[in-house]
Formats: structure tokens, C-alpha cells, sequence
């Protein structure tokens, strides 16, 4: 369902020369190349008691192409001031012949993060900056460093996870643990050879795990996170995801305490309404579209909220405080929530060692009155609506209502809950030019989707993106678009569009057309088979269910006849059903498309997706069917 910022994301950046383009076509075929091959990879911890630790951490790469030398000519470390500490031990370059070339201490600058730059009052992340000198391909660059974790992120516990992306060779890796004897490590370690071995100091215990020679693999568009199919290992004290889950709500229960600032603006935004799931909306919708969203992960931004209050002064704040804020609003109209930690990129994985942060990096909130799940920091989604990447992942609730922490996968998309209705009104006239409207009615996750993407268009550039958008579909035309409020929640998000196709037909036939799919829905039914054009899969590729009906209605110009309807179509698998229908009245055709995709899961694995892009390409097969005219 990212095929719909995708398209305007392109559409935006348009101005990219058609030489490129031109050059692109004509390019010959190269294999994979990965930027760097990692030379050196050594990570040592050494954790004590309470749960901190210290991070040694040695690595050398050589750069293998120009993206390298762009890319990784400086390396970036992020750190939390009021968490840990970060020393620079040893940064040089290598260069072809040999030489060392050290990096000096100006060129290890320090900085504030991205974030922090947006929420000066709450982030005190930095980045330590290693520039190194005289980069180019064939050198090799070494960084030692270490990171003191001062403060635990929970009292008396440890975890942490490590992964060995495969789309970078690795020569030689090893990671160390050491942990006092009497510290119970649960540990969960794919792909990598080692374990626990035998302690070198006393009343310790000692874990190791290496990687040698491992070459790299490309990796595959539209797949799940490498993290998932990649070599990892995740360690925790945690016993369990129950334990976790209670470890991170006692640190985070006391922030969304009531105070009378909050129990003012709850009573003032619910004034006049006693329904609590009504009640329960209008305080999330207020929350969404109030508080600025600052996108600091669990992890990187601590694990402690602010206070509600605070958060409520400043009118912005991260996940976990978009989270405390929600909490503590519908807490003074008396309605129970409790934060949901879940993983907001593409990794699926959860690993049986237990750890609230590391495998989750996003926090949203769960309402156990209405077993309901919502994200506000989405901004643009409706209540009980979660962004295409959180559904049907595995997430840890933190509080299910009876006062335990529990392990869940969250709802999927299916036909009920994420619908799109395309209704277009053609017109050709006698020369052939097409003359369109459509209206585009959305529901749950295509909603968001297209509050989202017309959020991102500057006023005044519609007109461009439709021309554009036409372009990239494979029609020459003019267009724009008509739309709503994108930041009224309290409504469906629908849109229509205008557009004009000149010489579309050919008259007088004999001739034939497509039909002409204008400016519709950019979540329609030929974007759900974007990604089935190759063989095989090696990795799971998410997808959502969802159902799609697009209704056509083609006004021919006198004089002009279809002698025979094109051949109905009615395709069944396993991932659900798609039907086409074509109906003609006088010089009026109706096609009727419907596709209905339903999922068990989030995901469709390797050894499904045949399956799959066996459906797909017999669908997009009867969006090519052609309507003959003479």
C-alpha cells in the first residue's frame, strides 16, 4: 500500500532529466555490488549487575563504489547525553598503497539530532560525526569507540539485539557478552555459530558468536526488513514478554497522571457527550491533530514519557508521549488504555528472548473497553484506524484490560475495513478525446493513505502532479484534483479529479482502446499486483487485504459501435476473488471491476507468493482487455 506515496513522491521530484531516464533504459544489466565489504566487526559488552554496560566496538570497511564514498565517508553515532556516554578511540583511513591517515579531533564533530532540533524542551540525543579523509574506492576505514550505557533503561535488566545485515559481505565478526554468573540471560541467536563458552574471569559468564567469509546478498524490493532473514541474536534478562511488557508500563504509568489542566480540556473537548467510545474519539482525534509528532524511537528517545502536563504545554512530543497525553485525557473521563509497543518499520520478527525496545521501536495505545488499537501519532488517521505498517505485526500490549502484559498481533486490513469505490463518467467525443471525472471514496487504511499523500502536496502543484501522474501511467493528458479537509478526522477522506485525454481513440475505426483509467484511485487494483512481476520470492513481502471496486462509465459519440462486449472475467484463489463485468445501453458502456484480496496475516511468505502472482497476473491480464470499436 506504499504505492501511493510512492507514485507522488515521484510525481514531486519529476524534474529528474529524461537523459537519466533515457540512460537508465539503455544501461547494461550489472551485478550486485555492495558499497562497502566489512572487513572487521567486533562488539564486546560487558554488562554489570544493574544493568548497565559498556560498548567496545571495532569496524573496518573498504569502499567498493562511488555510492560508498558518498555514502559512508563519514560515519554517524547517535547517543543519549542523559543515558550514556560516547568516546571516539580510533578513527583512520587506509588508503590503496597503504598509507594510515588519522582523523583529526575537528573532524569529529558533535551535533543535535534531526529530532532534537524539532523538540529542543524533550530530546537530548546527539550525533557524533567521524569525518574521515581521503575516501575514495579501494580505502579502507577503521573506527574503535565506546559507548557507557550510565543509566539502565530499566533497573536490574539487560537486553539488546544485534543483526548482521546480508546485503553487506562480511569478512570477519564477532560479538562478546560478559555477564556476572548470577545474571539469567535468555537468548535467542540465528544463523551464527557460537554460544555460550567457557568463562575467562571469575564469576562471569561468557557468550560468544562469529561470522567469517559470509558473502552478500542482494536484497529484494518490497520485502520484509532484513533484520528478519538475517543472522541475529537477541539477549535479554527479560523471562518473558508478560515481564517486559509490566517492566515498561511501571516506568511509564505514573507520567499520564490527571492534573487539572488535562481534566479541564478533556471535560471542555467532551462537553455535551456521555458516550465513551464517542468521548474516547473526539479526545484521540484532538490529540492527533493537536500534538506535533517528533519521530523519536523507543530506545534512542529513553523509555520514559514526560509527564502529560509538560506535554500538553509544549504541544509536542514523541511516540510514547503522543501515548501518556492519550492515556491521561481518557483517564479523566474514566476511560482505561495502555500503551502497545510494536515495530513501525517492515520486521515482522519477534524473537523468543523477551525485551520491550530493540525488536519494538514504536508506541501506540490500546482501549480495552472497545479492543481497539490507535496510533495518533499518525495525525492523519481516523480512530481506530493503525498505518499500513503497523497491521498484522506482532506487538506487546501493555496492560490487555486485566492488568497483564501480553504478546498480540495486531488486526489486519481485510475487505471490510479498507475499501476504495471508484465511480469515473467518461466522455470521448468524435475526435477521440476523452473527457473524465471520478470520485473516490475511501475507508480505514486508504484513508490515511490519502490524507497522506494530498497532505504532501503543496497548494498550487495539483494541476502539475495530475499531468504527471498521467505521464507515469502510460496516458498523455491534463488533469487536477478536488478534495476535503485532509485534518478533518471526524469524516471519511474522499477526492474527486477531472482530466482530459486528447486523440485517446482513433475514430472512425475499426479501432480498438483500453479502458481509460484517467486520474483514479492511486490505491487501485492494478497498484495491489505492483510487486508480482518477478518469479520467485526469497523473502515474506507484506501485503493488506482490502476491496477495490472501480465502476466505469463510457459515453461513446454517435455513429460509433462496439459489436461484441468483451469476455467477463471471474478469477478465484486462495487470496480471495476478482471479478469484471461489461454492460452496454445505447452508445453507453459500464465496466464493473471488484477485487476483493483477503490475508490471515500481514505477510505472504515465499512459498505462497506463486500463488499470488499467479491471481495477479491473470487480473492485470483483463485490465489490458480492449474495447473494438468501428
Amino acid at each position: 500500500m506504499h504505492y501511493l506515496i510512492r507514485v507522488i513522491s515521484a510525481a514531486l521530484i519529476f524534474a529528474t532529466s529524461y537523459g537519466a531516464v533515457q540512460a537508465a533504459n539503455t544501461a547494461k544489466p550489472a551485478d550486485f555490488q555492495p558499497n562497502i565489504t566489512i572487513l572487521v566487526d567486533d562488539t564486546v559488552y560487558n554488562v554489570n549487575a544493574d544493568g548497565t554496560y559498556t560498548k567496545d566496538i571495532t569496524e573496518s570497511f573498504r569502499i567498493n563504489t562511488d555510492q560508498g564514498v558518498q555514502q559512508r565517508g563519514q560515519v554517524s553515532l547517535r547517543y543519549s547525553t542523559s543515558l550514556e556516554e560516547l568516546n571516539i578511540e580510533q578513527a583512520y583511513t587506509t588508503t590503496q598503497d597503504g598509507r594510515r591517515i588519522d582523523v583529526t579531533p575537528d573532524k569529529i564533530l558533535e551535533q543535535q539530532s534531526a529530532e532534537g532540533a524539532q523538540a529542543p524542551m524533550f530530546d537530548d540525543n546527539k550525533v557524533k560525526v567521524v569525518v574521515f579523509p581521503s575516501v575514495a574506492i579501494g580505502t579502507t576505514l577503521t573506527l574503535r569507540y565506546k559507548s557507557t550505557q550510565k543509566k539502565p533503561m530499566f533497573p536490574g535488566q539487560f537486553s539488546t539485539l544485534e543483526y548482521y545485515g546480508v546485503g553487506t559481505p562480511r569478512e570477519s565478526m564477532h560479538l562478546t557478552i560478559r555477564a556476572p554468573a548470577s545474571m539469567k540471560l535468555y537468548v535467542d541467536a540465528i544463523d551464527l555459530g557460537g554460544g555460550r563458552a567457557t568463562a575467562d574471569k571469575p564469576d562471569t559468564q561468557l557468550w560468544k558468536w562469529s561470522l567469517t567469509n559470509r558473502p552478500a546478498r542482494p536484497p529484494e524490493l518490497g520485502s520484509v526488513s532484513s533484520v528478519d532473514y538475517s543472522p541475529r541474536v537477541a539477549v535479554s534478562t527479560f523471562p518473558n514478554f508478560a515481564t517486559a511488557g509490566a517492566a515498561y508500563l511501571d516506568r511509564a504509568a505514573p507520567k499520564a497522571a490527571v492534573t487539572p489542566a488535562v481534566q479541564a480540556l478533556a471535560d471542555k473537548l467532551t462537553q455535551g457527550v456521555t458516550d465513551p467510545r464517542q468521548q474516547a474519539e473526539i479526545l484521540y482525534n484532538w490529540v492527533s491533530t493537536n500534538i506535533r509528532y517528533v519521530a523519536i524511537y523507543l530506545g534512542f528517545g529513553g523509555v520514559v514519557p514526560h509527564d502529560a502536563g509538560a506535554i500538553l504545554d509544549a504541544a509536542y512530543g514523541d511516540c510514547k508521549d503522543h501515548v501518556t497525553l492519550l492515556e491521561a485525557l481518557l483517564a479523566a473521563k474514566g476511560i482505561k488504555s495502555a500503551p502497545v509497543l510494536v515495530n513501525a518499520y517492515d520486521s515482522y520478527w519477534v524473537p523468543k528472548a523477551a525485551m520491550p525496545v530493540g525488536v519494538f521501536n514504536h508506541a501506540i495505545t490500546y482501549l480495552p473497553a472497545f479492543n481497539l488499537f490507535v496510533d495518533s501519532t499518525a495525525g492523519l488517521a481516523r480512530f481506530g484506524t493503525l498505518p499500513d505498517s503497523e497491521l498484522g505485526k506482532p506487538a506487546l500490549v501493555t496492560d490487555d484490560g486485566s492488568g497483564t502484559a501480553r504478546l498480540v498481533t495486531l488486526p489486519v486490513a481485510n475487505p471490510d475495513s479498507a475499501r476504495v469505490k471508484v465511480t469515473t463518467q467518461l466522455t470521448i467525443d468524435r475526435t477521440g478525446n476523452v473527457l473524465g471525472t471520478s470520485q473516490i471514496d475511501n475507508q480505514g487504511a486508504f484513508d490515511l493513505l490519502s490524507r497522506q499523500l494530498f497532505s504532501s502536496i503543496r497548494p498550487g502543484l495539483e494541476t502539475q502532479i495530475a499531468a504527471r501522474v498521467l505521464t507515469m501511467t502510460g496516458q498523455d493528458g491534463t488533469g487536477g484534483y478536488t478534495h476535503g479537509e485532509v485534518r478533518d478526522l471526524t469524516k471519511p477522506f474522499n477526492y474527486e479529479t477531472r482530466f482530459t485525454l486528447p486523440d485517446y481513440a482513433l475514430f472512425p475505426g475499426p479501432g480498438a482502446i483500453q479502458v481509460p483509467a484517467g486520474l483514479g484511485s492511486f490505491s487501485n487494483i492494478s497498484s495491489t499486483f505492483e510487486q508480482t512481476s518477478q518469479d520467485k520470492r526469497e523473502y515474506a513481502m507484506p501485503m493488506a487485504g482490502r476491496h477495490v471496486t472501480e465502476t466505469t462509465t463510457i459515453t461513446l459519440p454517435d455513429g460509433v459501435k462496439i459489436p461484441v462486449l468483451p469476455k467477463p472475467a471471474n478469477i478465484a484463489s486462495q487470496w480471495g476473488t476478482y471479478t469484471s463485468a461489461y454492460q452496454v445501453d445505447g452508445q453507453t458502456i459500464t465496466v464493473t471491476r471488484n477485487l476483493d484480496i483477503t490475508l490471515p496475516g500481514g505477510l505472504i511468505e515465499p512459498d505462497q507468493y506463486p500463488e499470488f502472482r499467479k491471481m495477479g497476473r491473470a487480473v492485470k491480464r483483463d485490465l489490458r482487455t480492449q474495447l473494438v470499436y468501428y
